[in-house]
């Protein structure tokens, strides 16, 4: 796992709220994090055989990493739901051990250390909260250059990005936000932090999981993934 990732992991572990625990115990959150989880997982497995390998490893990359961990700091920002984003970007966390583990020893064996920095960061911070509290600001500021340094450097040791893999990251997208949005219509949910929670996936994690079980020329739809992200996010900053 790449020392940024794990950067990241451990930025974000520390500043999870344990109680994001207690909103998965709502079937409404539970179904806004499983039914956009299992529409991108159908699309990325359809693209197996179907198209270069490099493209569908990058997609399954995406489709089975969380949700962004940067999401609760950017509803916040948008003046969202910061708690309902926290819960369900945990119950993606959740859904993600479950997936990952099962695609091959080199999976296993990344998941298992993002795991273990993750949940002890996590653990730390939940035990002396007064230390989380003061080391907030520098935590906020390593977990965005650090997000910021897997992408860099993915993008360095890839090559050229081909156009199909902006076409199946553009896919992905649409599919997770037109799911998630309509999963939070039908259980009364913020759509926003819906989106935001379940709807979107990681593209720094999905670079580095793409980059370890594939190779870096797999990164393309991750990259791909992460330049439509900053613009949604742009774009959702401009309308409110």
């Amino acid at each position: 796992m790449p020392l940024g990732a794990l950067l990241y992991l451990a930025s974000y572990g520390a500043r999870m709220p344990l109680l994001a625990f207690r909103g998965l115990l709502r079937i409404r959150n539970l179904a806004l994090i499983l039914v956009p989880a299992v529409a991108l997982g159908l699309f990325a497995l359809a693209l197996q055989d179907r198209v270069d390998p490099r493209i569908a490893a990058g997609a399954i990359a995406v489709a089975i990493v969380p949700a962004p961990l940067v999401a609760t700091g950017v509803v916040a920002r948008l003046r969202g739901r910061m708690d309902l984003t926290g819960a369900l970007c945990l119950g993606t966390i959740i859904v993600s051990l479950l997936v990952v583990g099962s695609r091959g020893a080199l999976a296993a064996g990344a998941l298992f250390v993002a795991l273990e920095v993750y949940a002890i960061a996590a653990m730390i911070a939940g035990a002396i909260p007064p230390l989380r509290d003061l080391l907030l600001p520098v935590l906020r500021v390593v977990g965005w250059l650090a997000f910021a340094v897997v992408l860099v450097n993915g993008a360095m040791s890839s090559q050229l990005v081909e156009p199909l893999a902006f076409v199946v990251a553009f896919a992905l997208l649409a599919i997770g936000v037109a799911v998630a949005y309509g999963v939070a219509l039908l259980t009364a949910r913020e759509p926003l932090a819906a989106i935001a929670g379940a709807g979107l996936r990681d593209p720094a994690l999905a670079v580095a999981l793409a980059t370890i079980t594939a190779g870096p020329d797999a990164t393309g739809v991750p990259l791909s993934y992460a330049v439509f992200c900053v613009v949604l996010t742009g774009l959702a900053r401009l309308a409110r």
